[in-house]
């Protein structure tokens, strides 16, 4: 439940190293073990405890789907909101940032993360995120946990974000994804809802201009790397879009995602958004819809993600 942010004070790639502690010198190669418990990333050996240098945004909601009225604070103060609310999809972009200046593109092309949006961020609000190693696999897998926070100090959310050794396999096809046929903006109720539901497909224009517009202004992202490779949180963001055109919603609030990258995109084109609904439940009032999505881009698969939102909020929510 957050929005895009500004960059503040944010260390550069030569602070990463200070402060880690060192405790493996190993050499790690085409010929390692499989059973070896470290690897090497860019250089550097990393200790379970390390920590991601913190990064800083200005939360804004500016990338909000303009379709979803949660963002508008009258709206949003119907529901028990103070004000409007900045999208989860949001809050997963900032706290990619780390991920990205840690393990650079070999977590775009193939690191995975999971995140739960467990309390609402507003517009203007500083979000913190930080968070450490916290397993070396045998195989090589690097483990992280970490957070977003407000102003307070409060976990707005909370992921655990891995890189394999290896890409996973196989690669999604479009054929595992069938193009659904029913139209769009169509009613939704738990009723209605059926579990394996293809979705009809979102096509979405990837252009440099778009992606400049996304990543400088709606949640003020400069690393090098995106002026020539997608952001992750624009992927992601294809998730609430296809939710938006394939069901009649006024409002919905994220929930949780996880994200599995497959690849890098570095060319304009067109990107299809295909997926089904996973499931449907109900809790405090609350309505809910998980959906099972990939994300396309000339028959290649960048993203698949697994979606939960509220399409029905109590008004008791807040």
């Amino acid at each position: 439940m957050q929005k895009g942010a500004e960059e503040q004070n944010f260390p550069n790639n030569n602070m990463l190293n200070k402060g880690f502690l060192w405790y493996f010198v190993i050499h790690l190669n085409s010929s390692s073990s499989p059973c070896t418990p470290y690897r090497r990333l860019f250089g550097m050996l990393y200790s379970v405890g390390s920590p991601l240098a913190e990064y800083r945004a200005r939360a804004s909601i500016e990338a909000a789907d303009a379709d979803n009225q949660i963002r508008d604070d009258e709206y949003a103060r119907r529901y028990g909101f103070h004000a409007g609310l900045v999208p989860g999809i949001s809050v997963f972009a900032y706290m990619s940032r780390p991920l990205v200046d840690l393990m650079e593109r070999d977590w775009l092309q193939h690191g995975s993360a999971e995140v739960r949006f467990v309390r609402p961020i507003h517009d203007g609000e500083e979000i913190r995120v930080t968070g450490s190693v916290s397993s070396l696999s045998k195989d090589g897998t690097v483990c992280i946990d970490y957070q977003a926070a407000n102003n307070q100090g409060v976990p707005c959310g909370i992921g655990r974000a891995q890189l394999p050794a290896h890409a996973p396999e196989p690669e999604p096809s479009m054929e595992n994804y069938p193009a659904g046929k029913s139209r769009l903006r169509r009613p939704i109720s738990l009723e209605s809802l059926q579990p394996g539901e293809f979705l009809t497909p979102l096509i979405s224009e990837f252009t440099w201009n778009v992606h400049w517009q996304y990543c400088r202004k709606s949640i003020r992202d400069y690393h090098a790397l995106y002026e020539k490779a997608l952001h992750p949180g624009w992927i992601l963001s294809r998730a609430s879009r296809i939710l938006a055109s394939n069901y009649a919603i006024p409002a919905w609030i994220d929930v949780s995602c996880e994200v599995q990258n497959y690849r890098l995109q570095e060319e304009e084109c067109l990107v299809e958004t295909r997926g089904r609904v996973h499931g449907k439940y109900e809790r405090g009032g609350d309505h809910f819809i998980v959906l099972d999505l990939a994300v396309f881009a000339r028959n290649h698969c960048l993203q698949t993600i697994r979606y939960t939102a509220i399409f029905h909020i109590a008004l008791s929510a807040a």
